[in-house]
């Protein structure tokens, strides 16, 4: 498997991480009106933080699907994971979130668990 599989993954994680972020502060910009279904609810595609999102996302999945035709599927989607803790660090830094011990243990779990099925095949 070429370096460049896991490059376009790293990639995948990071933009979709980043989408993350700017849904969340979007979300707190949208007015509620503007979240009842019908023809005012197009009006949320146009916080420049929620369409930044929708780019990020977009981007996100044309690296995914890049890295997915290189590497294995029982490789590449427990890799995304590694979302979560980039969603939780950026969080922290960016949103003021707080973040409990025993979230941080959650983190430090799945941290281990990547490890692991990365080097399971060797």
């Amino acid at each position: 498997m070429a370096i460049i599989s896991y490059i376009f993954m790293g990639l995948a994680v990071i933009f979709t991480s980043i989408g993350q972020i700017l849904q969340k502060i979007g979300s707190g910009r949208v007015k509620n009106e503007h979240l009842n279904i019908g023809i005012k609810s197009i009006f949320v595609f146009f916080d420049p933080f929620i369409f930044g999102a929708l780019i990020m996302l977009f981007f996100a999945t044309v690296f995914y699907l890049f890295a997915l035709s290189k590497l294995p599927l029982s490789i590449a989607y427990p890799m995304l994971s590694s979302g979560y803790v980039l969603v939780v660090l950026l969080s922290k830094i960016f949103l003021k979130e707080k973040v409990s011990l025993r979230r941080w243990l959650g983190v430090f779990i799945i941290i281990i668990g990547i490890f692991i099925i990365f080097n399971s095949g060797r």
